[in-house]
């Protein structure tokens, strides 16, 4: 009896659990098949060996439009720097001139009061000149 049951099938898996299994198995299929239709689908980048074609004219118009616009925002702001910088130096200048201004206008009155006040006589006489030969 040995012999022969080692050479009997084993019993076999009920229906229900190899439904499963072809299920489970289907199941798995279509999760690795739907990624890989998606990945299909999605364009690949084709690189060429070519040089790029040439750009339409309006486009690098455009282009060279911008480049230029920019460049001119760029002097412009510099532009306004400098006049401002400048603005405040001649204010600084200004302020100066004011302050130099009121100074000389202190000197020359004290210059006018000074001539006006009464001139001191010396008390000696004057010496008198010697004739010189001639």
């Amino acid at each position: 009896m040995d012999d022969q049951s080692r050479f009997e099938r084993p019993p076999r898996p009920d229906r229900h659990s190899r439904k499963a299994r072809i299920f489970v198995l289907t199941l798995l299929a279509v999760a690795l098949i739907v990624p890989l239709g998606v990945y299909e689908t999605i364009p690949v980048k084709q690189h060429k060996a070519t040089a790029p074609p040439p750009p339409d004219p309006t486009s690098q118009a455009i282009h060279d439009l911008q480049t230029s616009l920019q460049q001119a925002v760029n002097q412009l702001r510099a532009l306004q720097q400098t006049v401002s910088s400048d603005r405040a130096e001649i204010k600084r200048l200004s302020d100066q001139v004011n302050a130099l201004s009121g100074k000389l206008e202190a000197l020359q009155q004290s210059i006018a009061s000074a001539q006006q006040a009464p001139v001191v006589q010396p008390t000696e006489p004057p010496r008198q000149k010697r004739a010189t030969a001639r």
